[in-house]
């Protein structure tokens, strides 16, 4: 994962853009999400006519698992002192 500090927001808006453009035979296109409890994004890809998200990379359901984990395991070695 790319930390949120390298990329700007207008870099990251010019990408996507760049990628839609690639992307609009598909009938799909992309859209960066923040994590908010990592810092970290990821990426939707969304179908057009629905507007429904078909993947994410990586799978939020994981990123959130990590953050669980990681908050957890913040919060034993807290206690531990």
């Amino acid at each position: 994962m790319v930390p949120v500090q390298q990329v700007s927001y207008t870099n990251l808006a010019e990408m996507v853009g760049e990628m839609n453009k690639l992307l609009e035979p598909s009938q799909v296109h992309l859209k960066f999400e923040l994590h908010e409890k990592l810092n970290e994004y990821y990426v939707q890809v969304i179908e057009d006519s629905t507007n429904e998200v078909i993947r994410e990379i990586p799978p939020k359901r994981w990123l959130d698992f990590y953050a669980a984990m990681t908050e957890f395991l913040g919060l034993f070695v807290d206690e531990k002192k």
